[in-house]
């Protein structure tokens, strides 16, 4: 974990910031919020006060922070880690971001430039180029959907999708089969190019909300090993 995190951390920790305690909670959300730090994973407070270059004490009250936000959990055994978010979150969270995807779809068919285009159809290529399980396939899949976004030209619809996006560790639509992913993305990129502001919004619209199904049987799934784990623990 070390040394992913500090390849992470942002240059310059230690100026400019409200606190120390601000300062741990802000990159540890960061860093929860882009997969870096996946759901589950242990936070130890002396490893992370060491790279940190800070006493304990700011470190664990940064971690009691996050607790209060629900991205942290604490238990007595394992210490604090990084805790999934529940189903009921992950959906709610999908569901307000079906209506600003499609505004954002909208808003860059209005004011999409060719170079714009040009870079959003280079990302779409690249992203289908790779094969299922390719770990570039998720920083593609937000590079595409935030060139959309900032092809919309709405800085206060950046800045309510970007928050919605920390709601999902490896992006909204990680739980779809790659093939349907990048066959999508070639039609929304095809709508961009026709300037048709219905289809781009339509299709975005899908796009988000067929992530939902896919969300629920992984949940039910890991829900399933899960209690299959502690079961096999408690016979132990």
């Amino acid at each position: 974990m070390t040394e992913s995190l500090e390849e992470a951390l942002p240059a310059g920790l230690g100026r400019d910031y409200r606190s120390k305690v601000d300062l741990v909670a802000e990159a540890l959300r960061e860093l929860i919020a882009d997969g870096t730090i996946a759901p589950g994973a242990r936070l130890r407070q002396r490893e992370l006060a060491e790279l940190f270059q800070l006493s304990p004490t700011p470190v664990r009250e940064g971690l009691q922070k996050l607790e209060s936000e629900g991205l942290v959990q604490f238990d007595p055994h394992r210490g604090a880690t990084v805790a999934p978010l529940p189903l009921e979150r992950l959906e709610e969270h999908l569901r307000i971001l079906v209506p600003l995807e499609a505004l954002a779809g909208e808003l860059a068919v209005l004011r999409m430039i060719p170079e714009r285009l040009a870079e959003l159809r280079s990302i779409a290529d690249e992203h289908a180029s790779c094969a299922e399980g390719d770990p570039r396939i998720r920083e593609l899949n937000r590079s595409f959907h935030f060139c959309i976004y900032e092809a919309a030209d709405s800085p206060m619809l950046v800045t309510l999708l970007r928050f919605l996006w920390r709601g999902f560790p490896m992006g909204p639509q990680f739980w779809r089969p790659h093939d349907e992913s990048r066959h999508e993305h070639a039609l929304i990129v095809a709508a961009l190019a026709k300037r048709d502001v219905a289809l781009t919004a339509s299709l975005l619209h899908q796009h988000v909300v067929g992530s939902m199904e896919p969300l629920r049987h992984d949940h039910l799934r890991d829900a399933a090993v899960r209690g299959i784990e502690g079961a096999q623990k408690d016979k132990g």
